[in-house]
């Protein structure tokens, strides 16, 4: 009866275990999503790329029970050797295959000594429950050029997002 209890006990405490760490995990996740400039893309003309992404489900699985998504923070990278004070002014959207983009960050008046990484401006006002549980994720970066550049660029984009789990 003992060994019955104690069992019961450690049973019962690992599910527990495996539920908050799986909350903690799945409170806070990331976002990549890169797209290629390409060498000779116009100056002072909006422009546009995107990049397929991974949604909610694709990052924690189908059963991701978190709730009340939102950016917390994102940054922007270009290749080394290369400044991100090539941008005039970059924004990202995230949507579901195209449809109801929603800006989640952007940067304008990009000085030109910036360096190849750049903290964006983050929209925090919008909760992303139905985009980011969706099938499929895309970022859509719009950009402006000081001037053409001379060979590609890789522009990465890394977003983190908050949650709180849901709980029954």
């Amino acid at each position: 009866m003992k060994n019955l209890f104690l069992s019961a006990v450690v049973a019962t405490a690992t599910l527990a275990g495996c539920s908050t760490v799986s909350s903690i995990l799945q409170n806070t996740f990331p976002y990549n999503a890169t797209v290629l400039v390409t060498a000779g893309s116009p100056a002072n003309t909006e422009l546009s790329s995107v990049s397929a992404g991974q949604s909610v489900n694709q990052l924690l699985g189908s059963g991701a029970n978190v709730k009340d998504i939102r950016v917390s923070n994102a940054t922007l990278s270009v290749n080394s050797g290369t400044s991100m004070g090539v941008f005039k002014s970059v924004k990202v959207y995230l949507s579901n295959g195209g449809n109801n983009p929603v800006l989640v960050a952007s940067r304008e008046s990009i000085p030109d000594n910036v360096g190849n990484s750049l903290a964006m401006d983050v929209n925090t006002t919008n909760t992303l429950d139905n985009l980011m549980k969706t099938g499929t994720v895309e970022a859509r970066i719009v950009y402006v050029l000081k001037q053409s550049p001379t060979s590609d660029i890789s522009l990465k984009t890394s977003i983190g997002f908050n949650s709180v789990p849901v709980t029954n």
